[in-house]
């Protein structure tokens, strides 16, 4: 595990200050996302992968894949996504978190008339 001074560490993170980058047809969805990678593994003294800030607009999906690996925390910021997590589906709402397990199958469908906005947090798995 890499040390790192505590100051060249940061203390926070504004999505203001990052640029979005625009996907279409995420993982074999449907439609654009927008995400904004506010951290990276190098911000952290523990295993982080990153932290995303992702926009799905009304419509949109992001389609079902796995991760190997990695475990993936999806913590919905605005909107009502359906989630779907080892095909179990449930409609999330503002707090809530679906929690996706190194090689589990997950999906995301914005199909509101909202957008919906989620926090997506990776964490190594073996590390």
């Amino acid at each position: 595990m890499p040390s790192f001074p505590a100051a060249a560490l940061p203390a926070f993170a504004q999505v203001s200050g990052v640029e979005p980058i625009r996907r279409s047809d995420e993982h074999g969805g449907h439609g654009p996302i927008v995400f904004r990678r506010l951290l990276t593994q190098r911000d952290f003294a523990a295993a982080v992968d990153f932290v995303d800030v992702t926009t799905i607009p009304a419509g949109s999906t992001i389609g079902t894949h796995r991760h190997d690996r990695n475990e993936e925390l999806y913590f919905v910021l605005s909107g009502e996504p359906l989630v779907e997590v080892d095909g179990d589906a449930r409609r999330l709402r503002p707090g809530d978190v679906a929690i996706v397990r190194s090689g589990g199958r997950h999906s995301l469908v914005n199909d509101t008339a909202a957008d919906v906005t989620i926090a997506v947090i990776q964490l190594p798995v073996g590390t």
